[in-house]
């Protein structure tokens, strides 16, 4: 069927220049790490730029577990550097750090942890990084929990692809019990595995401290004739080690502009658009969670639906993961059909990315994600050196936010009969079920 207003926002998505020099702008900030004056810059600029659209901005303060490092690396017996970067919220050794053998699991699948478990306690466990958009892929918190369980003295993550630098993430230990965890380099993990055949040890020291941060939501209502929500969402945050290019100055951006495109129109629309950008999602999606944890019941039940966009660039398939909601499958490949273009689909709920914590309070969230299943795209290189500008084509951006706008628009225009089907969930899970990206 035919939408004229569809149209119009997806002509005025065309010609928005802001979409890429928002992106480049949130690129210049650098990394982005929350607690940093480089999230402060992104968190500002956002904000300035979601008040031109409307100045009535909403400012949250959350808290989260904060930690900096202090003191870290990984070296050989002889003193020979390895390339080390602490996971966010890494357990401190002591100044002189740990000195102890490496235990070498590979992959580090469940079999891997089960066949070596007598060999772990004492011993620093060694895991390789997995391509994180996968069906198959095992997250590094829960390698680095079976680690803990096991009684393993460290943790060290490596990249699994040469020349590409260690990687980053988070521990997810958030002030509580843990180990010292970091990542490190393909080479680096060369230089350690020969360690494991041989029995000698090596050094890895963490020095970190913990302490009580805070950091900001920002959203912004534009009304339709109901009050109900649409909820629109991205995350500002990122890591030290490059740009956060694709993860997630794509989303932002594309937020931004979708929500400009928009906004002309709400007033013809039957539910409202909410755009919420937060920080520390990669500090296991604590933004989201405070956000939503705290929000009245009322305030939660009148959001009908999330659409969060979290690296929608760096390849130019974009896949809708649904968090166990079997109606939003048929309402995404509605979309897909009325576009004529193809936008997969994967049910199972996954915890990367701030949907999660949507979909765990019983609304429907989806994430729009680029180069799912498709572990040789750019989209490799995002937890890493790599995650820079030049792996996203412009005309990828364009193409993933028109793709947004298309979700978002149906949502705020569908029956509140079809609205309402979107609750019905596949299976019952909790906060706990997936760890997070």
């Amino acid at each position: 069927m035919f939408d004229k207003d569809l149209i119009e926002i997806l002509t005025a998505l065309a010609a928005d220049a802001a979409l890429w020099s928002d992106f480049i702008a949130l690129c210049d900030c650098g990394g982005r790490r929350a607690g940093t004056e480089s999230e402060s810059r992104a968190l500002q600029f956002a904000q300035k730029r979601l008040a031109e659209i409307k100045p009535s901005v909403r400012v949250e303060r959350v808290p989260y577990a904060g930690w900096r490092v202090k003191e870290a690396a990984l070296t050989l017996a002889d003193g020979t550097p390895l390339a080390c970067n602490p996971l966010l919220g890494s357990q401190s050794t002591a100044s002189e750090g740990v000195v102890a053998e490496v235990c070498d699991l590979g992959r580090g699948a469940p079999e891997d942890f089960e066949s070596r478990a007598s060999d772990i306690r004492g011993r620093l466990v060694l895991v390789r990084h997995e391509y994180p958009f996968s069906a198959q892929h095992i997250h590094r918190r829960r390698k680095l929990a079976w680690a803990i369980e096991r009684g393993a003295a460290g943790f060290i993550i490596a990249n699994p692809y040469p020349g590409a630098g260690p990687v980053a993430g988070s521990s997810g230990r958030a002030g509580q019990h843990g180990i010292p965890a970091v990542g490190t380099d393909y080479e680096s993990a060369e230089r350690l595995s020969q360690m494991n055949r041989e029995h000698r040890p090596v050094r890895l020291q963490s020095v970190g401290e913990d302490y009580d941060a805070e950091t900001s939501v920002l959203s912004l209502d534009l009304p339709g004739h109901a009050p109900e929500w649409i909820v629109l969402s991205a995350h500002v945050d990122g890591h030290d080690l490059a740009e956060s290019a694709m993860d997630n100055g794509t989303g932002v951006a594309a937020a931004l502009a979708v929500a400009r495109a928009c906004a002309p129109l709400l007033a013809r629309a039957r539910r409202g658009l909410r755009v919420c950008l937060f920080s520390a999602e990669e500090w296991a999606l604590a933004g989201s969670k405070h956000y939503l944890d705290t929000m009245k019941d009322a305030e939660r039940n009148d959001m009908r639906l999330n659409v969060n966009l979290d690296t929608l660039a760096g390849d130019d398939r974009l896949t809708a993961l649904t968090s166990d909601y079997p109606k939003l499958n048929e309402y995404v490949q509605d979309v897909a059909r009325a576009a004529r273009i193809t936008l997969n689909t994967y049910q199972p709920i996954m915890a990367n990315s701030d949907h999660y914590n949507f979909a765990r309070h019983g609304i429907p969230a989806m994430r729009l994600v680029a180069g799912f299943d498709r572990p040789d795209s750019d989209i490799r290189y995002i937890l890493t050196r790599g995650d820079t500008r030049d792996k996203v084509r412009r005309s990828d951006l364009s193409a993933a936010a028109g793709i947004a706008a298309r979700l978002v628009w149906r949502g705020l225009t569908m029956s509140d009969l079809e609205i309402c089907a979107l609750r019905k969930k596949l299976t019952y899970f909790t906060a706990g079920a997936v760890d997070k990206l």
